[in-house]
């Protein structure tokens, strides 16, 4: 039986890890394979075919935009089926996107049913099948220890993580070794996940996450739930979109009633020099 490849392309491991988790939450006989950037993933193309990439937009090195732009005029395969993950959902990237020849798009914060929606409504095109038949090329095959071993590694990488990071995350607990900052004034900023978008008012800020306030809604976010944190200054000049997720939520008052609510978002895009320079500039402001 065929078996599908995916190639999954972000500089954020975390990003790669919700992306695979997703994939395999619906087709968990599909081999997925990941690329950092899109040097690497131009690397993995020259040696062997994918069924379908699902590639972010900015990356280091080599961007997704010049990654399709290489497939599409140079690559071995041509026709690859590319789907550009994104977190700049306006009108003019969304064109952009498919006027380089995307076969289609995901706007940054997404949720599972809508990347397996895109990923299962793409390769019945390309493949020329219909669902009943992708579900049996995607089922897991009970001989196959790769995707059982894939999920073991996940959670290796999380766990590993987490330790690793614990200390910058929590940032009202814990010694910054890095810069920081506490606004001496109210400073607000956006909060952005896929069914939810919201103001915020930032507590501290570091290169790494955000402790910011958000008033208690119904639609709270879940912990560990991709987020896009929208940080806009100087009069709105410069604007950055910076990926995440939802690290910490805890009620201000000791009470059901709490009106506001605290929260820890921790970055992604630490490899993103443009982000960390705004970030840096941000930070720098109230030092």
């Amino acid at each position: 039986m065929k078996k599908i490849k995916i190639l999954i392309v972000d500089d954020a491991s975390f990003m790669r890890d919700i992306v695979r988790k997703g994939v395999r939450s619906m087709y968990p006989g599909f081999i997925t394979k990941e690329a950092a950037d899109g040097s690497q993933a131009k690397s993995l193309l020259k040696q062997e075919d994918f069924e379908l990439i699902l590639c972010d937009w900015e990356m280091p090195e080599m961007t997704g935009e010049e990654l399709l732009a290489w497939i599409r005029h140079e690559g071995p395969n041509k026709e690859t089926p590319f789907v550009m993950i994104t977190s700049r959902g306006d009108k003019e990237h969304v064109v952009k996107a498919l006027s380089l020849k995307a076969n289609n798009y995901i706007v940054k914060p997404f949720t599972n049913e809508k990347l397996t929606d895109v990923v299962s409504k793409q390769l019945m095109l390309s493949l020329g099948i219909k669902i009943d038949e992708l579900r049996k090329l995607g089922a897991n095959a009970g001989s196959d220890m790769s995707a059982s071993n894939d999920a073991m590694s996940l959670l290796t990488v999380n766990t590993s993580q987490t330790s690793k990071n614990s200390n910058v995350v929590n940032v009202n607990t814990a010694k910054q070794t890095e810069k920081s900052a506490r606004p001496r004034e109210q400073s607000i900023a956006q909060l952005r996940w896929k069914d939810l978008t919201t103001k915020c008012l930032i507590k501290e800020i570091t290169m790494s996450s955000v402790t910011a306030v958000i008033r208690g809604d119904a639609n709270i976010p879940s912990i560990m739930e991709p987020v896009v944190f929208d940080l806009v200054t100087n009069n709105g000049e410069d604007i950055s979109r910076i990926n995440g997720y939802t690290y910490q939520l805890q009620a201000r008052e000791a009470s059901a009633e709490s009106e506001f609510i605290n929260i820890t978002i921790r970055f992604v895009d630490d490899n993103d020099p443009d982000k960390q320079a705004h970030l840096e500039r941000y930070i720098d402001s109230f030092n």
